[in-house]
């Protein structure tokens, strides 16, 4: 019935936006007619027979998707996971190539004997990382604030980020290495934005055989203004990262262990 009504929600809606171009329809209702078919929206009785009505800034649509795309959090929470760890895999062959394969990381690994299985070891366990956080997001889901996936998403990679940053400042502080603190960070705020993204989409799945994408179906669940202003934020993620890969790529490893210190006997040659 919610899902029925959100439909019919966003339908209203784009016939109001054709009117607004000035673009004729199909059936011969005027604005008022829609109007008042989009008050009736929000207003229902219960099982009991009484009477309600969401508040007035939540529509049917945003009521849709704080309840997530299944019936149960630990349902929410394990289709979270699954996804999370999916979307993550480039996330995870990024990390692992930065904490093991980049400059004279890939020299060490292949000469050492725990080099190969750390390097497996070490995708498996940001496999995980994204597994977990995703199955934290999809738990909460109901509970998280905000009504849209990408704007749930942002507590947990806050939690996330807090120990990061955390650790970061004590770098700073005893002039230690960052390594790829802010790359990590970044890579899980991403991952668990998509996430995000894709359970707001299947909380519609049973709307995708009406639409030739889900490019489409998302920006009908998303309408036109937030569908630019998830995208452009998505966009920012991604360049973030991108700039982060390039900076480690271009750094390449640390200085070799001793690389700054005299070698001995030298300053008598």
């Amino acid at each position: 019935m919610l899902l029925d009504r959100a439909r019919r929600f966003r339908e209203i809606h784009a016939k109001l936006r054709r009117l607004d171009q000035g673009q004729s329809d199909d059936e011969a209702l005027n604005r008022r007619g829609y109007e008042r078919e989009l008050r009736g929206l929000h207003r229902w009785r219960d099982s009991h027979g009484a009477a309600d009505k969401l508040p007035f800034d939540v529509s049917v649509v945003d009521a849709a998707l704080v309840l997530g795309p299944h019936d149960t959090w630990w349902e929410n929470g394990r289709r979270a996971a699954q996804l999370a760890a999916f979307i993550g895999i480039p996330a995870s062959a990024l990390l692992v190539w930065a904490e093991h394969l980049r400059g004279e990381f890939l020299t060490s690994d292949l000469y050492s004997l725990f080099g190969p299985p750390g390097i497996l070891m070490g995708f498996v366990y940001w496999e995980v990382t994204w597994a977990g956080a995703g199955f934290l997001l999809g738990a909460l889901w109901r509970r998280l604030p905000g009504s849209r996936g990408p704007v749930k998403s942002l507590p947990i990679a806050a939690a996330f980020a807090l120990p990061i940053g955390i650790d970061a400042i004590g770098n700073w502080f005893t002039r230690e290495s960052q390594t790829n603190l802010a790359l990590y960070a970044v890579a899980m705020l991403l991952v668990l934005t998509v996430t995000g993204i894709v359970l707001d989409l299947e909380t519609f799945r049973g709307e995708r055989r009406y639409w030739q994408s889900r490019l489409g179906l998302l920006l009908s669940v998303y309408q036109m203004r937030y569908f630019s202003l998830q995208m452009a934020y998505l966009l920012a993620q991604l360049i973030a990262m991108f700039t982060f890969w390039q900076f480690f790529a271009d750094a390449g490893g640390p200085p070799a262990k001793g690389a700054d210190t005299p070698v001995s006997g030298s300053s008598g040659s």
